[in-house]
């Protein structure tokens, strides 16, 4: 019997600055990043996130970062901040990029 792979296919850029790794999900539709450990967690926004199976992500608001990836220039992009495990670059940030795309 095969052993489980400890390989993911996962993808993750590195912000040069600030040394996070984003995960790279188109499958989300926007960008979300986890609240520092020093942040105060309430009170939550005014709005609800939820993950594919339905469970409510718990959200407290909104940043801005600015994003060296190594792509020729920095990108400033709105993260809305909640309770996830790694940072994620969604669907908002590649389709704001398709301008920038064309040959």
């Amino acid at each position: 019997m095969a052993e489980p792979s400890k390989h993911t296919s996962r993808l993750f850029l590195l912000d040069r600055k600030s040394g996070q790794k984003f995960l790279i999900d188109t499958g989300s539709e926007i960008c979300v990043i986890p609240p520092s450990p020093t942040m105060n967690k309430s009170p939550q926004s005014n709005f609800s996130l939820f993950a594919a199976n339905n469970t409510k992500i718990p959200a407290y608001g909104m940043v801005r970062k600015e994003l060296n990836l190594g792509l020729r220039r920095p990108f400033i992009w709105t993260f809305i901040i909640a309770d996830v495990s790694s940072p994620i670059i969604g669907a908002d940030f590649f389709k704001a990029l398709q301008p920038f795309n064309r040959p």
